[in-house]
């Protein structure tokens, strides 16, 4: 026997247009401005000032949408997107690059990893990450502007 699976209409979170919820807590994506809910954004904005699936904060994502933007997070947002998830992937130039949270015991702090196929980047705190991360040089909050789909991993 198929069990049939409730669903109810629920308002998109960004522009308000009717989206499908069902009892897995699953959204359909919505077709007015694309945006995609994986859960309790609001929560998750207040805890980690990101959301999830799409790592831009709600209230940003919002902002984006009244203007016309697509949706994308800044380098504050992927920054906490990386504190929350511990793996993240952007694009710049046609090229993937990753970053992640490592440590080598337990109780040690994480280390803030960034790399790509050419090279490994380590730093002790996330103010280093923020201020050494680079890119042949150019400072990646320097040049956040020209990234592409920063994403969960």
């Amino acid at each position: 026997m198929i069990k049939e699976i409730k669903e109810e209409v629920v308002p998109c979170e960004i522009c308000g247009h009717s989206v499908i919820h069902n009892e897995y807590g699953l959204y359909q994506d919505c077709p007015q401005c694309g945006w995609r809910r994986g859960g309790d954004n609001v929560e998750l904005e207040r805890q980690w000032g990101v959301s999830y699936p799409m790592l831009v904060s709600l209230s940003h994502a919002r902002e984006q949408y009244r203007q016309g933007l697509p949706f994308k997070a800044d380098f504050d947002e992927f920054v906490r997107g990386l504190l929350f998830y511990s793996e993240m992937l952007f694009d710049y130039q046609g090229e993937t690059y990753e970053a992640y949270l490592y440590r080598d015991k337990e109780f040690e702090p994480y280390k803030f990893v960034f790399c790509c196929a050419e090279f490994l980047q380590e730093y002790a705190s996330e103010q280093e990450f923020r201020e050494k991360a680079n890119i042949q040089g150019k400072r990646l909050k320097d040049i956040w502007d020209q990234v592409q789909d920063p994403r969960y991993m």
